[in-house]
């Protein structure tokens, strides 16, 4: 299964390049060339969606618990709940 998220990325004066992920929250790095920035974007997100999941699973060591997936569509994000 996919998942899609929304990337921000700009050109600082020096030529680096910035960029975050919209929906997950510290997923900021940088790289040298915009390929790099998205390449690093990549590797920043998996990185903290198995820390969040990691750290979520912890109080669930010894507990019996339904673990499933999820999907929500884009156009139900804009929709007013």
């Amino acid at each position: 299964m996919k998942h899609c998220y929304h990337t921000i990325i700009t050109e600082r004066p020096d030529g680096w390049f910035v960029g975050w992920v919209e929906e997950v929250r510290g997923t900021l790095t940088c790289g040298r060339s915009l390929e790099e920035c998205r390449a690093n974007l990549k590797e920043s997100l998996r990185l903290i969606l198995q820390t969040n999941r990691d750290e979520a699973r912890l109080p669930l060591a010894n507990l019996q618990c339904i673990q499933e997936s999820i999907e929500i569509d884009e156009a139900e994000l804009a929709a007013p709940a």
